[in-house]
């Protein structure tokens, strides 16, 4: 015997059926509050669910990081296989004058493939929001250069004539110096 999950606002129904291929619309209509209930709770319901999953969000919130940026997750180095805050750190770390010449490197930035969220540990594939514990590990997310920053007052923007993101303050000046350098003359 089969157990079918319907979802329906913040409710979660359960059919019985022998096969689940059977379920038909109807079934799943019989077990729907009546249409008189639905509408009056329905705009509610969905008000409460989206403050809950924008609370679930919002969780630490500027409360994690490092030096370089605000932010609810931690990288792991495609390079060395380590975890650090940001690529900020790693090559602060790996460059090092303690570090043997040899292995002093930085880290391509653009080949991180596994972020660690910071409220729960879960390692997972790089995305704004966790797939464990739903919240957002940063607010300014840009999945090319693999930025996470929750600080988002510096207006990042992803640039791609030079292929990484960029803050608000430097747009105006890159804008006239990037023709310069396309042109040799810097």
């Amino acid at each position: 015997m089969g157990v079918v999950a319907v979802l329906h606002t913040s409710e979660s129904l359960q059919l019985d059926c022998k096969d689940k291929k059977h379920v038909t619309e109807k079934d799943v209509y019989n077990h729907l509050p009546s249409n008189e209930e639905h509408i009056l709770g329905e705009e509610s319901s969905q008000s409460t669910d989206h403050q809950k999953i924008n609370t679930l969000r919002e969780r630490g919130y500027m409360e994690y990081g490092c030096q370089h940026y605000r932010r609810r997750c931690r990288i792991r180095a495609p390079c060395c296989n380590e975890i650090f805050n940001c690529r900020h750190c790693h090559n602060e770390a790996k460059n090092n004058i303690n570090i043997e010449q040899k292995h002093r490197h930085d880290i391509p930035r653009h080949q991180v493939k596994q972020v660690i969220c910071s409220l729960c540990e879960t390692e997972q594939e790089v995305q704004q929001n966790c797939i464990k514990c739903g919240v957002c590990m940063g607010k300014y997310f840009c999945g090319t250069c693999k930025l996470f920053d929750d600080d988002v007052s510096k207006k990042q923007y992803h640039c791609s004539g030079c292929g990484i993101c960029r803050y608000e303050v430097s747009k105006g000046l890159f804008g006239q110096i990037l023709p310069l350098i396309l042109e040799g003359k810097i």
